[in-house]
This record gives C-alpha cells, sequence and structure tokens, in this order.
C-alpha cells in the first residue's frame, strides 16, 4: 500500500515481516545528512549504481524509522540480507521515487486549490 500525499508506503520483507516507511521532509533532510549530496543527487546516484550498501542501508534505515518504528541498523541489515543486494536497491529506489513523486502530488494539489 502507497500514500502518495503522505509519502508512506508499506515494505514487505521475508518471512511476513513488513514496515510502514514514510518519506517525510525531515527524512529526506537526514538523508541527504547521511549522504552528503543533495536528495535529487541521492536518487541520481542509485540510477548509476553509484550508492554504496551502506547508504542503501541507511536510507532504508530511515524511513522505515520515519514511518513509527523503532528499528536499527543491525535489523536492516540481517532483512536486507535475507531480501538479497538487488532487491534491496529496487526498495530504497521505491522510497526515493515515492519522496520524489509525493512533492510533485502536493504540488498538484496546490495548483488544484488555487485554480479553484
Amino acid at each position: 500500500m502507497t500514500n502518495l500525499i503522505r509519502a508512506e508506503k508499506i515494505i514487505n520483507f521475508r518471512n511476513n515481516v513488513s514496515y510502514k516507511a514514510k518519506m517525510c521532509v525531515d527524512t529526506m533532510l537526514q538523508i541527504e545528512s547521511a549522504v552528503g549530496v543533495s536528495f535529487y543527487k541521492t536518487a541520481q546516484r542509485l540510477g548509476t549504481g553509484d550508492l554504496t550498501l551502506s547508504e542503501i542501508i541507511t536510507i532504508i534505515t530511515l524511513a522505515i524509522r520515519s514511518g513509527g518504528n523503532n528499528i536499527d541498523d543491525k535489523e536492516v541489515k540481517r532483512l536486507v540480507s535475507e531480501v538479497g543486494f538487488q532487491e534491496a536497491i529496487v526498495i530504497a529506489g521505491d522510497l526515493l521515487a515515492l519522496a520524489l513523486n509525493s512533492n510533485q502530488e502536493e504540488l498538484s494539489e496546490q495548483e488544484k486549490k488555487s485554480e479553484s
């Protein structure tokens, strides 16, 4: 389930483990701080294969924490090792896209309101 307006998504891992993740502005700022580049640059780096596994785990961890879950890096590393590196890249990409798309959705909603 994905809620673009609230930038929320359920991330499903193996063994029926799932977490709500949220990509609000605060999460985006935390990702920028952790990765050391802008949010857009982070998304570009993922697309070109330039994000490290550590950075991918950080993105997933921060999004899950923002979703209201008390989870540490160690647990996310375990979950990522179960699903594999390729699936972790997909999850991080989905989260980055969710943040970028939710901002577009918010702008569209604001434009609709101002036209009324």
